[in-house]
């Protein structure tokens, strides 16, 4: 499937919108379908899917009885919003053209009751055009064409109802908007990175994204007079594992006027140490260490114009937060070997983070807030998977087909097994935790089924094998104290909250697991604690804070190693390493 994009039809009378359904979305839909440029641009990439375009029909700002009856196809193609505004102000549209990716905006010449003159609509779609150049203004109306504007962008109105030639002319419209070669590009990439989706929220990050590409023209940061002083183009991409970010960074490039030049990949959990580094991001002259036998450019020379991806930046040791932090700051950096030279970088920089990881090694206070400022400049943050239901379903009967065409096979997902995907937390890995279980599914049932069902599914989801939470029984909260002071209420309540946020379970269950924690099970780990914590020979308890940095350690050691202890702390196996070096020096 192709990038989805956004239609707008602006008016003050709601019997007006409601007219255009059916009719001018019927006639939107055969339009597009039939067009030679948008009828293969909307269904590229689209496996399964039928020759029609599908619409999507939303209202905003009046009640439509119409849609309720009128419900898409899916998997829907384009997103038709029916706006109504009054006096003149087009709040709605604003907002809504500032969170979606719009093709086209259509609005009547004349709002009733707009305090700005007769003719606020062509305001509007000139501000439009200015704001937003991609988007295609066309202006509809019982009135003359006004004298300034183009002939081929308004459509006369015929009565009161649905107007005469508009499906025509948004068609004409999307064709206009399709042929830029902005716009050429990104829905290509869409389509060719495999980014399925249906949900508004990754609509929105696509449409954030789009508009962040234009900052990065190199043609326009080089030409600022005081650019040696300027920091460097820097986006970051915050998102769970398996969110897409990489695919993100790749549509980033591909979509910037830097995609003349390439973009250089760098995995921050293999720089290890300082001279790694140094040595991969601005390469190294012969003789800098041990096995440079030669000259190597790095990839900020590799770049040239073009972009620096260093994924999984979470990752990257403490001490290289100095080497970058002066690099983003204003983009010069020396060779490995060759310190009396200073270079400057023409790239830009795009930074991946895995949002649990990177918010610890924020709280920790081990990266300085200087530095932090200068790499969340424009941060960008994807919606996990489990917020975007839409998303599960459009993706999974995508990957259903995938594989099962892989193995030969006609595979398709029931409805029960679509519901059973939506109700799943993929606090894993997200999309990648999705595909795994629907590709061992269809392995293990491709001779056997053509409809794969919530049964077969459920024993390869990780969380189908893990027990369910059970409230705790009577008996064992028939110790539970009842006079409770204020302190204690007001840390249970904390407590209930970080189970709410962290394993993302709803109140009622947060309530009864602290209740079994702090009535139950703690209490009961308390008196062996605390005797453990008493040194040998003394009554002098080891303090907290060195009982927790023990415990740190033992879990180390225990697991074996930082690496296998990443998942079991929470926290990053290079900020564990750094750790340990940190207080081995001190």
């Amino acid at each position: 499937m192709a990038w989805i994009p956004h239609l707008m039809i602006l008016d003050d009378e709601p019997r007006v919108l409601e007219s255009m359904i059916p009719n001018v979305v019927d006639d939107l839909s055969r339009g597009l379908s039939r067009s030679v440029i948008t009828g293969p641009a909307l269904r590229r990439g689209d496996m399964g899917g039928g020759p029609s375009i599908n619409v999507k029909i939303s209202a905003h700002g009046y009640e439509s009885k119409r849609l309720v009856d009128s419900r898409h196809r899916s998997p829907f193609h384009v997103h038709l919003h029916l706006v109504r505004e009054r006096g003149g102000r087009f709040d709605l549209a604003r907002k809504l053209l500032n969170e979606q990716l719009f093709a086209v905006v259509v609005s009547d010449l004349r709002f009733s009751d707009d305090a700005g003159g007769q003719r606020a609509g062509q305001l509007l779609v000139n501000e439009v055009v200015r704001v937003h150049p991609d988007v295609e203004g066309l202006l509809y109306s019982a009135y003359p064409r006004p004298d300034d504007f183009p002939a081929e962008r308004f459509v006369r109105k015929v009565g009161d109802s649905a107007t005469v030639g508009l499906a025509e002319s948004m068609v004409q419209a999307v064709e206009r908007h399709l042929t830029q070669p902005s716009v050429q590009a990104f829905a290509a990439a869409v389509a060719d990175l495999g980014m399925i989706y249906q949900s508004d929220s990754f609509g929105t990050t696509l449409a954030q994204l789009f508009d962040l590409a234009r900052l990065f023209d190199p043609d326009t940061t080089s030409k600022s007079p005081a650019r040696g002083r300027r920091p460097l183009p820097c986006l970051l991409l915050d998102g769970e594992s398996g969110t897409g970010k990489r695919g993100l960074a790749e549509l980033f490039h591909a979509v910037s006027a830097r995609r003349k030049s390439p973009m250089v990949v760098a995995s921050c959990n293999e720089l290890t140490n300082e001279t790694l580094l140094r040595s991969t991001v601005f390469g190294h002259k012969r003789g800098a260490f041990t096995d440079a036998r030669e000259d190597r450019p790095g990839l900020v020379a590799t770049a040239g114009k073009g972009m620096i991806l260093l994924d999984d930046f979470h990752r990257l040791p403490t001490a290289g937060s100095a080497i970058l932090h002066s690099f983003l700051e204003d983009g010069e950096y020396s060779r490995l070997g060759e310190e009396e030279v200073r270079r400057h970088a023409e790239a830009a920089v795009i930074l991946t983070v895995e949002t649990g990881p990177w918010a610890e090694r924020r709280r920790s206070g081990e990266l300085p807030l200087s530095f932090l400022a200068r790499v969340e400049r424009l941060p960008l943050t994807v919606p996990p998977l489990r917020d975007r239901p839409e998303d599960i379903e459009a993706q999974a009967r995508w990957i259903a087909r995938v594989v099962s065409a892989e193995v030969g096979a006609e595979i398709e997902l029931a409805d029960d097994a679509i519901e059973g995907l939506r109700s799943q937390p993929f606090a894993e890995s997200n999309s990648r935790e999705l595909r795994n279980a629907i590709e061992r599914a269809v392995v293990r049932h491709v001779r056997e089924l053509d409809v794969l069902t919530w049964s077969h599914l459920r024993p390869f989801l990780g969380t189908a094998e893990s027990p369910a939470w059970k409230a705790p029984t009577a008996a064992q909260l028939s110790s539970a104290p009842t006079n409770l002071n204020d302190w204690q209420r007001r840390v249970r309540s904390l407590a209930a909250k970080l189970l709410i946020k962290v394993i993302k379970i709803d109140p009622t269950e947060a309530d009864a697991l602290t209740a079994l924690l702090f009535d139950a099970m703690l209490p009961a780990l308390w008196p062996p604690t605390e005797a453990a914590r008493l040194c040998p020979n003394s009554d002098v308890p080891i303090p907290w804070p060195l009982w927790e940095d023990i415990w740190r350690c033992f879990a180390i050691a225990h697991l074996g190693g930082p690496a296998p202890a990443e998942r079991a702390l929470g926290i990053p196996a290079n900020t564990l390493r750094q750790w340990i070096s940190d207080h081995e020096t001190r």
